[in-house]
């Protein structure tokens, strides 16, 4: 890297600043990436550390008295055309909670603890350290559970999820089964809907066995009187009780959960995205890397977590693992990072994913795109052929 990323944080003292920070890089590990690739900046450290060139995302904490600090920073940052989240404790009170600079963006309200992981999700977002799809698959089993799904979906679409749920996101005409398997092989985390007869459809059990095959987070809602089920132990669990539904009912389709319930899954879900999109990323590298050493190929992985392949003219061949479909801004942010490298000779840059469950027209597509795009795509399947013609 030229410069390291930059996660700045001015304005008016805020109280939950430390565990922000500590939840951001409880992240940065859950990603695999060296916390020293961080650079954290504020009032103190701003003039001497603060890089115009480096990328950056920053948090401005406003005043509900409209006492603003760090006025001078701000303007640089905005100068700089710097990322800037506005943080207030309350949106209904925005427009007096923060400077006039900032008023045409959209805020984040930081109430409570259980607003935290969202807003570092955000961070990591804004830093392209997380991609910037917040893609989400519920799973369930409709006659025990539609109300509860029902409730999420539209729950998590609040907080910029794209949420899958059958019976809300397949349009008419599509083919129901291979929309489902594409929408899953491009999700962040399933919300398993637990339900005592969740494994006795074959359609739930298919899509449990997907996912874990997959590598992809579960976050499992076990319901009252129920146990983890053995065939998804790799999920995490959340033990559900006669509290956490409306009127301690939760014995049909109908019934539903209170609100905080709904908060704390938001929350679990929110915690669990990076450590899920990790692990797939992970699996990805691990096996092109033993591809390339078994061909005793030149390669470095970068603390960044992309592949770093030296051609036999000297030249290098940047490989960015790409989690779920490949989209056109995946093959922006491609260029992007090429840009940031030390590295001076990158001659190609090439996208890696996993095409399983991706619908055929789309791979068919991606592989149009590959005859105008200066980024190209590989299958993972097909890394070891395409290794012995570098």
């Amino acid at each position: 890297m030229t410069s390291k990323y930059q996660a700045i944080f001015i304005g008016n003292p805020n109280p939950f600043l430390s565990e922000i920070l500590n939840s951001l890089f409880q992240h940065i590990n859950d990603l695999g990436i060296d916390k020293d690739v961080i650079n954290v900046i504020d009032e103190k450290n701003f003039s001497a550390d603060y890089k115009a060139n480096a990328p950056s995302y920053c948090l401005y904490f406003g005043d509900s008295t409209g006492d603003f600090k760090n006025l001078d920073h701000l303007g640089r940052l905005i100068k700089d055309a710097t990322s800037i989240l506005p943080v207030v404790e309350d949106l209904r009170i925005f427009g007096n909670a923060i400077p006039n600079e900032l008023k045409g963006i959209n805020g984040f309200q930081l109430s409570s603890k259980e607003d935290i992981e969202r807003l570092v999700n955000l961070i990591l977002e804004g830093l392209n350290l997380l991609r910037l799809s917040r893609r989400l698959f519920i799973s369930y089993k409709r006659d025990e559970s539609s109300t509860v799904a029902i409730q999420l979906y539209e729950q998590l679409e609040k907080v910029n999820f794209d949420v899958f749920l059958d019976t809300h996101s397949i349009k008419p005409g599509e083919p129901f089964q291979d929309e489902l398997w594409h929408r899953l092989a491009d999700t962040d985390v399933v919300v398993l809907l637990n339900t005592p007869g969740f494994l006795k459809s074959n359609w739930t059990t298919q899509e449990l066995a997907q996912a874990n095959a997959m590598s992809i987070g579960i976050l499992q809602l076990i319901w009252p009187t129920h146990t983890l089920e053995r065939d998804a132990e790799l999920s995490i669990a959340l033990q559900l009780y006669e509290t956490d539904f409306g009127n301690g009912l939760y014995t049909n389709s109908k019934s539903y959960l209170v609100d905080g319930t709904i908060k704390k899954i938001v929350d679990k879900v929110e915690s669990l995205r990076a450590r899920s999109l990790a692990a797939r990323q992970d699996n990805l590298v691990t096996e092109f890397v033993v591809s390339a050493l078994k061909l005793k190929k030149r390669i470095d992985l970068q603390p960044e977590k992309f592949i770093l392949l030296t051609r036999s003219d000297n030249k290098n061949i940047v490989v960015i693992p790409t989690v779920g479909v490949p989209q056109a801004f995946t093959y922006h942010q491609s260029e992007e990072l090429v840009k940031q490298v030390k590295s001076k000779h990158v001659a190609e840059i090439y996208l890696l994913y996993d095409h399983r469950n991706i619908r055929k027209r789309w791979i068919d597509h991606l592989v149009w795109l590959d005859q105008y795009l200066p980024v190209k795509s590989i299958k993972i399947i097909d890394a070891e052929k395409w290794l012995t013609n570098i």
